[in-house]
């Protein structure tokens, strides 16, 4: 197997985020960077999805200037020669792997290389190397410094991902080295398809339009520090930017958290944080609209919650310690991560359940964002007790945690179920 020879930066926009609904790219653009990070080569097209575009309020394509534009097969050999032998890298690249298999299995190649482990991804490299970024591109680029860069379309957006792998490699090479699944898929053999079908075609000069409510807070939300849970919440915010509902997309969402491996009641408990960091974020200048209110229950309605829960988190919110209830030196709010380690005296899927229907987010590891562990034994030896202990995550005992649970319980409201 031989050595890459450089990285292929991409970046596609796309008609949804559902492939099994017919959702299609209608924009796609790769940048060839070295192996050092230097930018070498750029190529981007429309495409013809052959059907609506979707929500051209986000990716601002026309149909007027895809009527002419390539359909994928017909750019297909060129994207293959711009893939041969290089690491694929995307900003969150678990959601372009998907859609451009998509695209290949339609012209019936069932097997390509291209899986959710066998890219690199930006958006998680910035979060080890950037760990205070957020997880936008934009937020990303902005906390490595680099400024200057224009955004919204495949080219602009796929240049920048270049530029801040640059500096990741920089900064922290180790952060970039190459997996064995991305090894893999460099060196994947592609059939031999035409190139110079089609001459690509480019997206005219858009006016600019300043964002509204839901974009600006979407730039401002914090990073999961769960790569799966990150990578799902980087579609939400795609998904939530036209503001467009419809029982569709709402399924096509828990397809979507299917596909990267979260389970259904993983996504309903997912869907709460999400809403809760919005309402925190909108809750940073003081004020809350009636139209920023009404964008809320939009968002809500989409997820899958009810209007209720939007007014009870946005009260929560309201202040840094809203909705928090104090048990001894613990105190939890509702939307906090906790983890669990040891055999507890109440059987874990019975704590588990209490602790979701208190309002909590019970995760499988310990990050920086964990409001607490909870051991069987406080002086508990695991993994997760010495990663909490490192990273200053209080470690509590089960009737403790109990306790401050009871407490929460009387504001909290049971996660409803998505259909």
């Amino acid at each position: 197997m031989g050595e890459p020879v450089g990285f292929a930066v991409i970046d596609t926009e796309t008609t949804g985020l559902r492939t099994g609904y017919r959702h299609r790219i209608a924009e796609i653009a790769v940048i060839h960077c070295d192996l050092g990070g230097q930018v070498t080569d750029e190529w981007s097209t429309l495409l013809n999805p052959n059907r609506d575009l979707g929500p051209q309020a986000i990716h601002g394509i026309r149909a007027a200037e895809v009527r002419k534009a390539p359909r994928f097969d017909q750019i297909a050999g060129d994207l293959i020669a711009k893939l041969r032998d290089r690491v694929v890298v995307a900003h969150n690249w678990p959601f372009d792997a998907m859609h451009l298999r998509a695209e290949f299995e339609r012209m019936g190649m069932a097997e390509t290389p291209l899986t959710a482990d066998a890219g690199l991804c930006t958006m998680r490299a910035a979060g080890r190397v950037l760990p205070h970024s957020r997880r936008s591109l934009i937020d990303c680029c902005a906390a490595a410094g680099l400024t200057g860069m224009r955004w919204h379309t495949a080219r602009d957006d796929a240049m920048a991902a270049a530029v801040l792998l640059g500096y990741i490699l920089r900064h922290d090479p180790g952060t970039a080295r190459f997996s064995a699944a991305q090894a893999l898929a460099a060196a994947w053999v592609w059939p031999t398809l035409p190139v110079d079908l089609v001459e690509p075609v480019h997206r005219l000069p858009a006016d600019h339009v300043d964002p509204h409510f839901l974009a600006r807070l979407v730039e401002r939300l914090p990073r999961d520090e769960e790569p799966v849970v990150d990578a799902y919440f980087a579609m939400l915010d795609n998904a939530l930017l036209d503001r467009q509902i419809s029982v569709s997309e709402s399924d096509a969402l828990i397809d979507v958290a299917d596909r990267l491996g979260l389970g259904k009641a993983e996504a309903v408990s997912v869907h709460h944080t999400y809403l809760r960091e919005l309402a925190r974020a909108a809750w940073a200048d003081g004020v809350i609209t009636d139209d920023e209110r009404t964008d809320m229950h939009a968002v809500a309605a989409l997820l899958g919650l009810s209007g209720q829960i939007v007014d009870q988190v946005l009260a929560e919110e309201r202040g840094s310690t809203g909705g928090s209830v104090a048990v001894g030196g613990l105190a939890l709010r509702p939307g906090d991560k906790i983890a669990l380690t040891g055999t507890m005296q109440r059987d874990r899927a019975e704590i588990t359940t209490l602790a979701v229907a208190s309002g909590l987010r019970v995760t499988t590891g310990v990050s920086r964002k964990t409001a607490v562990l909870v051991a069987a034994d406080p002086d508990s030896l695991s993994g997760k007790a010495k990663d909490a202990r490192a990273l200053g995550v209080p470690v509590v005992g089960e009737d403790v945690f109990l306790k401050a649970v009871s407490a929460l319980q009387g504001q909290a409201q049971p996660a409803p179920s998505l259909g």
